[in-house]
């Protein structure tokens, strides 16, 4: 507030106010891209960015805690009222369904950021998606599984994606060379319209609709899973460290071993287990609901 604010008289000041309140700046304008990133850190645990196109998980959520407007690690503007959400490591954007395991809520969103920040949550939703699903500190259960086309087409089409960049290409023309006689020259045909530079951004980003889909009740017990590993002497090592018990499960075909602790009744008790291995080290370590 500026001095000659301060010194208004007092049947003024009132009617001053809205004048000595400085706007906030506005935001950038949105620049959607796709992005998956280095590795961070974030609330003391290193976070390793990835795509995975058949991803599924459990885990909790938690609704936004702050929503004043800002741009979103895709380029995006946040919006509370949209059905978009955060995670730590998928590539975004990133289509998934969320779950509500508890009620068997589920909608379809659309990850644009990074978080949450509250260490052991494995998604962050805006304030309507938490109201549609009915969550709270909910298990759910992320799954990519069903859009793994979107995503693909998402990664190909937005900038900093892994698509081919055709912008030198010629649109109108291909030249068909001999591979007999490489450097030869060879026959021009037309390139097929519409074959280069035709994906439509807009309508990949475009605002997800509302559509809440009543889906199987699945329940479960909060774990922590303190770690996956390709060697059973080193899950029973880790198990015998942590008092926990390992699980032989398959992944992509392979044959590895993850290592849980618990179970736990709440979530409060959860949270403690974690703090507790992530501080012994265990650094992969997460709360899962099996």
């Amino acid at each position: 507030m500026t001095r000659a604010c301060r010194t208004l008289p007092a049947t003024l000041a009132v009617l001053g106010l809205a004048g000595c309140h400085r706007a906030e700046p506005p935001l950038p304008p949105a620049h959607p891209h796709y992005v998956v990133g280095a590795p961070y850190e974030m609330s003391g645990v290193w976070q390793y960015p990835r795509e995975d196109f058949g991803y599924r998980q459990t885990g909790l959520a938690v609704a936004d805690p702050d929503q004043t407007p800002y741009i979103t690690a895709d380029g995006e503007q946040y919006d509370p009222q949209s059905l978009t959400g955060r995670h730590a490591t998928l590539q975004l954007p990133a289509i998934v369904t969320v779950r509500n395991m508890e009620n068997g809520r589920e909608v379809t969103i659309r990850l644009n950021d990074r978080g949450p920040e509250e260490r052991g949550r494995l998604v962050g939703l805006t304030p309507r998606v938490a109201a549609l699903l009915g969550i709270g500190a909910n298990p759910v259960q992320v799954e990519i599984i069903g859009h793994e086309a979107e995503n693909e087409q998402l990664a190909e089409a937005l900038p900093g994606g892994q698509h081919l960049d055709v912008s030198a290409a010629p649109v109108d023309q291909i030249r068909a060379e001999s591979l007999d006689r490489p450097g030869s020259g060879g026959t021009v045909v037309a390139a097929p319209a519409g074959s280069v530079g035709t994906t439509d951004v807009s309508a990949l980003m475009r605002d997800l609709p509302p559509d809440v889909r009543q889906g199987y009740v699945q329940g479960g017990m909060l774990w922590v899973d303190a770690g996956t590993f390709s060697t059973l002497r080193y899950a029973q090592v880790a198990a015998a460290r942590t008092g926990g018990r390992v699980i032989p499960v398959r992944e992509r075909g392979r044959a590895l071993w993850r290592v849980h602790v618990g179970p736990f009744t709440n979530v409060a008790g959860a949270d403690r287990a974690l703090d507790q291995l992530l501080g012994d080290g265990m650094t992969g370590a997460r709360i899962v609901v099996e």
